[in-house]
C-alpha cells in the first residue's frame, strides 16, 4: 500500500481492512490521515519491530532493510492518539523461526495500549504457544509457519484459543 487510491481498491474489491506497513511508519502523518478518511476499523498498522541491545523495540522498514527514526512506542502513541485501533506486530528475530512468541512484548503493547486490537506476529510453533499467548490479550494471532508445516490445525487451534 503506497497511497490512498490502494487502500480504495483494495476495500472496493472486498477487504474488510487493509494493511499498511511502512508508511505507517515513515509517514505516520499521513496514516492517521487515512485513519480519518476511511475510519479506524478499516485500516492495520503493521509494524514489524527488532528490538535492540537495551530492549528498545524499533520499527524495521523497507522489508527490514531500514531503521524508523522513532523507536516503537513513541510511533504507538502518535498512532494511538490518531484513532489506531488495530495493530499487526512482528518480533522479526521470532518470525518463521518458531521459537516461541515474545509475550513480553505483546503483554507490554496491550497493557500500554488497551484500546488496541493487536494481532501478535512471529515465533508460534504449537498450541502451547497459543495457550500462553492468552493472558497478553492479544486479540488475534499470526501463525502462518506452524500452519504451513502442519503443527496444528485451524479447528485445533480456534479450540485452544476459545
Amino acid at each position: 500500500v503506497r497511497n490512498a487510491n490502494d487502500i480504495t481498491r483494495r476495500l472496493d474489491a472486498g477487504a474488510a481492512r487493509v494493511v499498511v506497513g511502512s508508511l505507517s511508519v515513515t509517514d505516520s502523518r499521513g496514516f492517521i490521515s487515512w485513519l480519518k478518511h476511511f475510519g479506524a476499523e478499516k485500516l492495520v498498522a503493521a509494524l514489524d519491530i527488532r528490538i535492540d541491545e537495551q530492549g528498545v523495540p524499533w520499527p524495521r522498514i523497507h522489508g527490514w532493510t531500514d531503521q524508523g527514526d522513532r523507536d516503537m512506542w513513541q510511533l504507538l502513541d502518535e498512532l494511538a492518539d490518531g484513532g489506531l485501533k488495530h495493530l499487526l506486530c512482528t518480533d522479526i528475530s521470532r518470525d518463521g523461526a518458531m521459537s516461541g512468541p515474545n509475550l513480553d512484548l505483546y503483554s507490554a503493547i496491550t497493557k500500554r495500549y488497551p484500546r488496541l486490537h493487536l494481532q501478535a506476529s512471529g515465533g508460534v510453533s504449537n498450541l502451547d504457544d497459543l495457550e500462553q499467548l492468552k493472558p497478553t490479550r492479544a486479540s488475534g494471532v499470526i501463525t502462518g509457519k506452524a500452519l504451513l508445516e502442519k503443527r496444528f490445525s485451524v479447528v485445533e487451534a480456534l479450540g485452544v484459543l476459545r
